[in-house]
């Protein structure tokens, strides 16, 4: 339960403050744990914290005793908690207690015989089961400590959700059932913005974010597509369209790295070789309309005749005028 608590309040504060960082206050909160627990100061742990190493058994220094007699001189109790400090079986008269531990004396864990050791010892003598009870109860209490430390932090949002809380249990009947018709409202809207509309046959859509019927489609034939190849081979939806995009900026772009300007005359010319053998063709039949003052231009002689100037040019060389 703690776990899932110390996950969830963490995850809040995330969402809460982003940019908040976690592994400074961790570091923080198990230095202050380390000092309460070790002085057994730890809310909850007092007890606890002092009394696990209470019975793990009292340390004997062998090298000021001489023999087995003079270790038995000290009692059954104080044996009992020599041997247990060892890790040795304290069970038996005084005298096996006193030679047992005699026995030892000036031999490291290493050179004991196994079969003098006590069941579920550790190395150094300490139980293992109260080891793992002890590291056990050391890691639910620093997961209390972090609990803690997050509640002071958010107790802002706590005070702010207990209000809230607080102002809806106040609330009459009818403005509880408002209260949920207006946020089932909301849900629902948020759920229509999100839905991705049904559009099998990729319709345009409409003023509502919504596909147009198709008849409206076929009507203005929007199911026709024109290619214009001066334009980049881009494709047009409906004649509509295709109509205006002559005078549009893509289309005059085109015509305008092709060196053609964009007239009336190509109109509905949507190829690159049409567009040039047509302006070509243009070039060609302005020429021909070109005014050429030899032939256009007329003269009178002192006959009255009307003749070109070319035709002027040449009587008058001859001398007939």
């Amino acid at each position: 339960y703690v776990e899932a608590l110390l996950t969830y309040l963490a995850e809040y504060l995330a969402r809460v403050k982003p940019l908040f960082e976690f592994n400074k206050l961790n570091e923080e909160t198990y230095i202050e744990f380390e000092k309460q627990w070790n002085s057994a100061a730890f809310p909850g742990w007092q007890k606890d914290a002092g009394s696990a190493l209470a019975n793990v058994g009292a340390p004997l220094d062998l090298s000021a005793f001489s023999s087995w007699e003079e270790v038995a001189s000290l009692g059954l109790d104080r044996l009992k908690s020599a041997l247990i400090a060892l890790g040795l079986k304290c069970g038996g008269t005084l005298e096996e207690r006193a030679q047992r531990l005699f026995s030892v004396r000036g031999k490291s864990a290493n050179e004991i015989d196994p079969s003098m050791l006590a069941k579920g010892r550790g190395a150094r003598g300490v139980p293992s089961a109260a080891n793992n009870e002890i590291e056990r109860n050391k890691e639910i209490g620093f997961i209390e400590a972090q609990i803690y430390k997050l509640s002071e932090l958010l107790s802002e949002q706590r005070a702010a959700t207990k209000e809230n809380i607080e102002r809806k249990q106040a609330r009459t009947e009818g403005e509880r059932e408002e209260s949920d018709e207006e946020a089932a409202v909301v849900e629902s809207e948020s759920e229509d913005e999100d839905d991705i509309p049904y559009n099998p046959k990729n319709l345009p859509l409409g003023w509502d974010g919504k596909p147009i019927p198709y008849w409206l489609y076929k009507l203005h034939g929007l199911n026709i597509s024109y290619t214009c190849e001066i334009c980049g081979n881009y494709v047009y939806k409906g004649p509509k369209a295709f109509q205006l995009h002559f005078a549009e900026w893509r289309h005059a772009h085109g015509m305008r790295c092709l060196g053609i300007p964009n007239t009336a005359h190509f109109a509905n010319v949507t190829q690159i070789e049409d567009a040039v053998k047509l302006w070509n063709k243009l070039k060609g039949q302005k020429s021909l309309e070109r005014f050429v003052a030899d032939n256009e231009e007329e003269y009178e002689d002192t006959m009255g005749n009307v003749v070109n100037k070319k035709t002027y040019e040449d009587l008058r060389r001859q001398g007939l005028l």
